[in-house]
């Protein structure tokens, strides 16, 4: 007799065996997606940390202090600019301050872009010169303490010499960081201090402006950079959000740590009110904004956008404040002692 053909249907058991094995799936997959979306943010962290740890290794061996052209470019290779040599804390910019590191082999070139740098100004410098750098006087080359054409920032030149870069200038920038500017107090800053209070290098930031409760929000009215954009239009809000978003970045402080903020004014930074006589004391439920040139000579006083550019007049202030200094920011000099006075026009985005 044949055989017939039985056939079932699945059964409850098998069925909630089957949901479960998905629903299982479902739960490691996604976190491997969130944390693939994740990784650029970590990436760029990382970076900053390798940065400023090169920083705190070179500071180790020069007496405590983060890489200063100034005090060891002693026979003057730096090339002149507009046929002036630079003297003092003129050469202490980014770009060579930065380039002191590459040079060492402390750094590479592919670890201060981040991977996330909407900027298409700023890539990965491929000709950076390790040895005998071409745009140093021929006579200078193995005096060398770093590679003068290499540019920090957009559109600043390389040197009189003539290098390996079109019309002395950089085709396009190397760094994706900003550093706390140089002039004034701030100088004090710029060395291996262990003080968690004080941010040190991080990604860049807009600009700001405070409403009448103190509350920050991105400034409305003035237009920066060569492009005259709003703050709202800013490269540096794509970084790690979406454009038009509130400002959020990897900021490495000079204890060592690098954190992950979410707001310009970390809420775990105060802002300090500076006496007359040096000591200092937190001023009640204000928080230091790190794009900020804030006014701390009294706890009452307000934050205004016109004192972002330092001048003569507020170079005594130490709080927080990163930005992106370069060749084409206007900077004073106290000739005699050789000191940065002030800093003006500077931005990039």
């Amino acid at each position: 007799m044949a055989r017939r053909n039985q056939r079932r249907g699945i059964t409850i058991l098998e069925a909630l065996f089957v949901i479960l094995l998905i629903a299982f799936l479902i739960a490691i997959l996604l976190p491997a997606r969130g944390g693939m979306r994740g990784a650029p943010q970590l990436k760029d962290g990382t970076q900053i940390r390798g940065i400023h740890q090169a920083m705190v290794t070179f500071a180790g061996n020069n007496q405590d202090n983060y890489p200063l052209p100034s005090l060891l470019d002693a026979q003057d290779t730096i090339p002149t600019i507009g046929g002036v040599q630079l003297q003092g804390a003129e050469k202490d910019l980014p770009r060579w301050m930065i380039s002191m590191l590459i040079y060492n082999g402390s750094i590479t070139p592919e670890l201060l872009v981040s991977p996330k740098e909407p900027n298409r100004s700023i890539r990965v410098d491929n000709n950076y010169e390790f040895s005998n750098p071409s745009a140093i006087q021929a006579s200078k080359r193995s005096m060398a303490i770093l590679d003068p054409a290499f540019a920090a920032y957009p559109d600043e030149p390389g040197g009189d010499t003539p290098i390996h870069r079109q019309e002395r200038f950089a085709p396009n920038a190397g760094f994706s960081y900003a550093l706390v500017p140089l002039a004034g107090a701030r100088r004090a800053m710029w060395s291996s201090t262990f003080d968690g209070t004080q941010v040190i290098i991080g990604n860049r930031g807009p600009w700001y402006e405070q409403d009448a409760a103190g509350e920050w929000g991105l400034n409305r009215k003035e237009r920066r950079g060569a492009a005259k954009i709003r703050a709202s239009e800013s490269n540096t809000l794509r970084l790690h959000n979406k454009r038009g978003a509130s400002w959020v970045g990897n900021v490495a402080r000079n204890d060592g740590s690098v954190n992950f903020e979410t707001r310009p004014d970390p809420e775990n930074i105060p802002l300090f009110h500076w006496s007359s006589d040096g000591g200092s004391i937190p001023v009640p439920t204000r928080f230091d904004n790190i794009f900020a040139n804030e006014d701390e000579q009294s706890a009452a006083a307000r934050y205004s956008p016109s004192d972002d550019d330092i001048t003569e007049a507020t170079n005594t202030r130490r709080n927080n404040y990163l930005r992106c200094f370069g060749d084409r920011a206007a900077r004073s000099f106290d000739a005699d002692r050789k000191k940065l006075l002030a800093i003006g026009g500077f931005w990039y985005d």
